[in-house]
């Protein structure tokens, strides 16, 4: 067996190591497995050319005939997958698909007219074939030179340069083999067609085109593993001499033995080569490993935040990078904390768009490289239609994005189903500054990061509940020894008539009085907010929370403030607490009423469901709003991140409890409250929650008297106060009279 025969058993069997390993992936794309076909097809060639080989002509005619008709035929099954390989890596229009289709047909139908006739056994006409062959692989290489010509990108085009210049080599050598029995020269088709299928089959399975450097590394670790591995083999079956069954026996011990030393060995050896010929990745890399074991031993978010960012920034590797936490106020991501220029503190779900679509499809980072590059090929092709408007739309929203946050990689945080957040790098020195494995390894520490988040939240929630639990005893306690007191002092004061007391004393007993309401009032706020909260969920309408709330305070609105109601009447039902949701509105009106005090303004409660931007809360990514608004003097900015602390407030006789339970009572309903406010222009609050899917009523039920069509208007609006005839007043009790009563509601 001569030195030929032998690289074509070594192609072949390399060929189909690398196709079958392809085709067990789960979930491929369809480019892995057209890859599997190249590979398989051109690992069939070499093992006919093998057997082929094996059958002399004078000693097996007929197997050297069939043989020799197989490795025709099958060498004309290389130029389709080939080019289908090439055109759907390359991502080519559809029309040079039909003619890549054309010329895989024609290639098969050469083949085929050669191998079954007598022309098989004719010199020139294998040589016409093996020229056709190798013309119609030309081809491909001229795919990759054109996209090379077409790239923007600098990197890019080297990348591809070396796909061109590889298979260049491979066709050439292969080329080289027809004439080795004529002219004594080494076969090397077989070894550089190897090398390029294994190239090819790392490319794809990274995130990206592999640069010189790491393909010159991958290069070396493997032929160094495969040079150890091979001395284990050799060590344990070349001392067994003739002797059969000891040579099966050991061959079969000598395949176990490097079974178990593959996995670390690869590890070990990879490590070696880059420690050895890429510092500076080595050093990324151990960084990298070193973090993702610290991280879990911290438990703090801010903490946490400032683990990684410090060590990122330590390898000199990184110059910008930050983490994005989603936020709990409003739709978006809110910077947690960064280094390197400082990039959008905020980053709405609008302008996240394009990142959250390319989470749902799968893919696990965000390469502003490749964002680039897609669009720049998107924008030579003369492609019209919706969905390519809509694809190009999406790559301009996420290559913004990633400017917003000075971003060359984005790796989203995923947790629960949904993106909790972004952790971001970027090196600005060089266009792109990490190889596929150290983004192997972002990723992993994405994910490690992801995991401590979601542990973190965890904790943080049963802080507060331990900090509620014991509030709520402190509360108990305290009530007990503040109200005794006052009711005393109440009681006191109230038996004594200040209209008997001289000068200002009745004033005093006044004040007295009115204190000690104000402090009873402060403490039952107090147990409000530290008791654990009743709850009566169920199906319930906003919009008749809405309208049934505004009715019950119209009456207690200044007549210088007029209130509005704009509701939505396609607005979905929510699971909740409707009394709850009363008092959250209560307490949101009452604050704009004191806020406008005495000028003339309006506050406005809308219902509306805004634009589906995605996942944010629920589920099914329906959301609906409640907004309050006023025109009043408006919330300092200093002041807003604040107003939900607990006992912080502005107001001289305010608890700073007011809208503290407001956002509890949303935050049990899975919702969240912001506030948009500035200075001198009025406030909005906003009470986003998730809807209960809609519900479908059975076919040919429909309640009697009930209308059958569908609203005329999708929006109503309503002004408070109602016109008088119109108004129901709360009735009385028989027993006050009326100028009690108006007395009461004045001082209400």
């Amino acid at each position: 067996m001569d030195i030929r025969t032998q690289s074509a058993l070594l192609a072949s069997i390399i060929g189909l190591a690398l196709g079958v390993s392809m085709l067990l992936r789960p979930g491929r794309p369809k480019v892995l497995t057209l890859y599997s076909v190249f590979a398989l097809t051109v690992a069939g060639y070499y093992l006919s050319f093998f057997f082929h080989s094996l059958f002399p002509p004078d000693a097996y005619p007929w197997a050297y005939r069939i043989s020799l008709g197989i490795t025709i035929l099958v060498a004309s099954l290389v130029p389709g997958a080939a080019v289908g390989f090439f055109l759907e890596f390359l991502d080519v229009s559809k029309g040079t698909h039909l003619a890549g289709r054309r010329l895989a047909i024609l290639s098969v139908f050469l083949g085929l007219t050669v191998a079954v006739t007598p022309l098989a056994d004719k010199v020139w006409a294998r040589v016409a074939m093996g020229v056709w062959v190798l013309g119609s692989l030309l081809a491909s290489v001229s795919l990759l030179l054109h996209r090379v010509r077409s790239n923007e990108s600098r990197i890019e085009q080297l990348r591809l340069m070396y796909l061109a210049i590889g298979a260049g080599a491979g066709i050439f050598f292969s080329a080289l083999d027809f004439l080795s029995s004529v002219i004594p020269i080494p076969t090397l088709g077989p070894v550089f067609t190897t090398l390029y299928l294994f190239f090819l089959a790392q490319t794809l399975l990274r995130l990206r085109l592999m640069d010189l450097h790491e393909l010159l590394g991958k290069i070396a670790s493997q032929t160094v593993l495969a040079v150890i591995l091979a001395a284990v083999f050799t060590v344990l079956t070349a001392w067994v001499g003739e002797d059969a069954g000891l040579f099966v026996f050991n061959t079969v011990v000598a395949a176990f033995v490097v079974l178990i030393l593959l996995d670390p060995l690869r590890t070990k050896v990879d490590e070696m080569v880059v420690r050895i010929f890429f510092r500076e990745r080595f050093a990324l890399l151990d960084a990298l490993g070193t973090l993702r074991a610290r991280m879990a031993n911290v438990i703090e978010i801010s903490e946490l935040a400032t683990l990684v960012l410090d060590t990122l920034h330590e390898t000199g590797r990184v110059t910008h990078s930050s983490v994005y936490l989603l936020a709990e106020d409003r739709p978006g991501y809110r910077l947690l904390d960064s280094r390197g220029p400082l990039p959008v503190p905020f980053l709405d779900t609008a302008a996240a768009r394009g990142l959250l679509f390319a989470v749902a499809s799968g893919q696990k980072a965000v390469l502003l490289e490749n964002v680039e590059r897609r669009g720049a090929t998107m924008r030579l092709q003369s492609v019209e239609g919706r969905r390519y408007r809509d694809e190009l739309k999406r790559l301009n929203d996420t290559r913004a994005a990633l400017v917003q946050m000075r971003a060359g990689i984005s790796v989203p945080l995923v947790g629960n189903d949904r993106v909790i957040g972004f952790l971001n790098l970027w090196d600005e020195r060089v266009p792109e500054a990490y190889a596929s494995d150290e983004i192997a390894l972002i990723l992993e520490v994405a994910e490690k990061l992801t995991t401590v988040l979601e542990n973190s939240k965890l904790y943080e929630k049963i802080r507060e509940r331990d900090r509620l639990a014991a509030l709520g005893e402190m509360a108990a306690g305290l009530a007990h020894e503040i109200r005794n007191p006052l009711g005393a002092i109440k009681g006191a004061a109230q038996c004594l008539d200040p209209r008997q007391l001289p000068g200002e004393d009745g004033e005093f007993l006044e004040v007295i009085v009115e204190e000690v309401n104000r402090l009873n009032g402060v403490v039952t706020a107090f147990l409000d907010y530290a008791r654990p909260m009743k709850q009566s969920f169920g199906p319930t309408d906003l919009n008749e929370v809405v309208t049934r709330t505004m009715r019950l305070i119209q009456n207690d609105v200044p007549g210088n403030v007029s209130l509005a109601v704009e509701l939505d009447l396609l607005l979905p039902r929510v699971d909740g607490d409707a009394e709850q949701l009363k008092q959250v509105l209560i307490n949101l009106v009452q604050n704009a009423v004191q806020a406008l005090d005495t000028r003339e303004g309006r506050i406005t409660v809308r219902t509306e469901r805004p634009e589906r931007f995605g996942e944010f809360r629920n589920a099914g990514g329906e959301v609906m709003e409640v907004r309050v608004s006023d025109n009043g003097p408006g919330i300092p900015s200093d002041q807003q991140p604040h107003i939900f602390v607990p006992f912080f407030t502005t107001k001289q006789k305010g608890t700073g409890l007011g809208l503290a339970i407001c956002q509890r009572i949303v935050k049990n309903h899975g919702g969240s409250i912001s506030v948009q406010s500035k200075a001198g222009e009025g406030t909005t609050f906003i009470i986003r929650m998730p809807t209960l899917p809609p519900e479908k009523p059975e076919e040919g039920l429909v309640a009697e008297g009930a209308s059958t069509t569908a609203p005329t208007a999708r929006r109503i609006s309503q002004s408070f106060p109602m016109p008088d005839e119109l108004r129901e007043p709360p009735s009385p009790p028989a027993d006050e009279p009326k100028p009690k009563r108006e007395r009461r509601r004045k001082a209400s």
